[in-house]
């Protein structure tokens, strides 16, 4: 059995209260059997990731005899699934993010000792959030710095997911845009929206009429302001080496919403349909995302935005045949694999450039979610897609909130991944003049 040292980052957890109040998207109820139940609520490392849930969050009739309603973070129930399944020998091993931090402050001898019983690290805090700024110092037994240190000195003793150095590069928006940008005009032959850098005073951008604008390291829309004035961002101070960018408006992705796309092993595992926030008429609450079953072409799309201007739900298909059904699969999917396949390449040539070994892999060639929507092309008048973010990590959300079934299948199909990944880690191949 093969040991693996499962470190959640402290931002998924809740109280119960919280959970009972809203499910995050990030959390689930499901049921588990009674000793499996009771063992993972006895773990303390996993404290705030799991609680039992109330006879009215799921009917008696949906539970099974033996077994107990839990909430539950969908990280906790991937590697649950993956530690009591027959597919493969790994045991996830718990440890507290705080309990982690200082560990890796241990000397590289002591270290290489305590992380003998682990093939590798999974988890810790999410770097391509901008963790320095929101963290909170209760968390930590360290530094922001000085955990960083430890953790590229973890990095030279053990296999750690994902990397680092990694992470902390996929913050910087900017560069993954014109990674995108590049590869929409040269191989997918498809529109995006124009995106510029802006300077602390607040340059007006030509080129661009309605304007959104947004921080680097954000990974929400916490930050983005429409439309945008021109006026210099206020928190300009407050974002360290991270840039603030504008970018042209998209009504069509304000009227459509986004597809958000999960990847494993670069083929297309799943599509969750996350609507605009429209409210349907005769319902007083947005729409929510929900599991993408049929879809439509772009070519369909494109002629039910222009001919119904008050409809709200352009994600939900509703008849067609099974020819158009596969045909508008087949679209997306094509879409999403030739973007994500050149990205990783890109991205890799990259970080080789900069004297990275040759054996060095994305972790985005494991798991993925790749974000989409859709802009019209100002000359054909036609719709392509373009991709909104990628995700990637431990951090990256897997809407777990709509379907325990999808995380326990999901769970199965990145722990093969994954341990290919960690046997490039362990082995690396012979690449001569780079060993």
């Amino acid at each position: 059995m093969r040991n693996i040292l499962v470190v959640v980052d402290p931002a998924r957890q809740r109280t119960l209260h919280q959970v009972q109040e809203k499910t995050p998207y990030d959390w689930t109820v499901t049921t588990l059997p009674h000793r499996e139940a009771t063992y993972l609520m006895g773990i303390i490392d996993i404290k705030g990731l799991i609680f039992e849930a109330e006879p009215l969050e799921l009917p008696d009739a949906d539970v099974p005899a033996g077994h107990r309603r839990v909430h539950i973070n969908e990280v906790l129930l991937m590697w649950h699934t993956i530690h009591t399944s027959q597919e493969i020998d790994f045991r996830p091993v718990y440890m507290e993010f705080k309990t982690f931090t200082g560990v890796i402050q241990l000397s590289k001898e002591n270290l290489r000792r305590v992380m003998s019983c682990f093939t590798a690290v999974w988890g810790g805090l999410d770097l391509t959030k901008n963790p320095s700024s929101s963290r909170n110092a209760d968390d930590m037994w360290s530094t922001f710095d000085e955990y960083i240190t430890a953790l590229k000195k973890l990095e030279q003793i053990i296999p750690v997911w994902p990397g680092s150095s990694e992470c902390w590069a996929a913050s910087y928006d900017y560069n993954i845009i014109t990674v995108l940008d590049s590869i929409a005009r040269d191989i997918t032959k498809s529109h995006r929206p124009i995106t510029k850098l802006i300077n602390e005073v607040g340059q007006r951008c030509r080129g661009i009429n309605k304007k959104v604008l947004k921080r680097e390291g954000r990974q929400s829309r916490a930050s983005i302001k429409i439309p945008w004035n021109g006026n210099p961002p206020q928190q300009v101070s407050e974002c360290g080496n991270y840039r603030w960018l504008v970018q042209s408006w998209v009504p069509e992705w304000d009227r459509v919403g986004q597809w958000r796309c999960l990847m494993v092993n670069q083929t297309v595992f799943h599509i969750i349909n996350d609507p605009a926030g429209q409210v349907v008429p005769g319902q007083s609450s947005p729409m929510k995302a929900h599991p993408r079953e049929d879809g439509w072409t772009l070519q369909e799309l494109t002629r039910l935005l222009d001919d119904n201007p008050d409809q709200c739900d352009f994600m939900t298909r509703e008849g067609g045949t099974r020819v158009e059904v596969e045909a508008a699969n087949t679209e997306i999917n094509q879409f999403l694999m030739a973007t994500l396949a050149v990205y990783i390449k890109a991205e890799e040539k990259q970080w080789h450039r900069r004297g990275a070994p040759e054996f060095m892999q994305s972790s985005l060639r494991v798991s993925a979610r790749v974000d989409l929507s859709v802009i019209k092309d100002p000359e054909t008048k036609q719709l392509h897609y373009f991709v909104t973010g990628i995700s990637r990590g431990a951090g990256t959300l897997l809407y777990g909130a709509l379907s325990d079934i999808i995380i326990r299948r999901y769970a199965l199909e990145f722990i093969h991944t994954f341990d290919q990944w960690i046997g490039r880690k362990e082995s690396p191949p012979a690449t001569g003049s780079n060993e």
